[in-house]
């Protein structure tokens, strides 16, 4: 989701990092030339360095458009959802025996705070990490962040 604030504040990080790097190669061209290009190096660079590092961690998305690919992303009605049968799974599981032979009856999640408002931030932020989902091509399922994230989630549908 490009309007997803975890995924503006990951872009303005990437794009600002490029911008940085690039103003720094130009700066070193202008003091190579001493100083006659009056900056000129530094913006160039600046604007290169930008838009290589905006090309690098979007580029792929932009190709699989032209391409015709498709990117799918979760509803947060379904997140929501989701999230209620988890929890209601897991209290079930909770209460089970080992030896039990019967199959479980979970029933429909009545928990009003899951059907209205925002989802929680740990969701919102996974939806900037699309390389965390292990369904996708090379998943990075071990990252610190990701381990976090999942910590927090867990103590918010286990709250509920």
């Amino acid at each position: 989701d490009l309007f997803n604030p975890e995924t503006l504040k990951l872009m303005g990080v990437r794009v600002g990092g490029g911008v940085a790097a690039g103003a720094a190669a130009g700066a070193g061209v202008d003091l190579m030339v001493g100083g006659v290009t009056l900056g000129a190096a530094a913006l160039v660079g600046a604007l290169a360095g930008g838009a290589l590092l905006t090309a690098r961690s979007y580029g792929g998305r932009l190709l699989g458009k032209l391409k015709g690919r498709r990117e799918l992303t979760v509803d947060d009605a379904v997140l929501r959802l989701l999230a209620l049968r988890q929890g209601h799974l897991l209290l079930a599981l909770g209460v089970r025996g080992h030896a039990a032979i019967h199959s479980m009856e979970l029933t429909t999640p009545q928990d009003k705070t899951w059907r209205k408002g925002k989802i929680p931030e740990p969701l919102s932020r996974a939806r900037a990490h699309p390389q965390w989902s292990t369904l996708n091509p090379h998943p990075k399922p071990n990252q610190g962040e990701r381990q976090e994230a999942i910590g927090e989630l867990a103590n918010v549908v286990l709250q509920d």
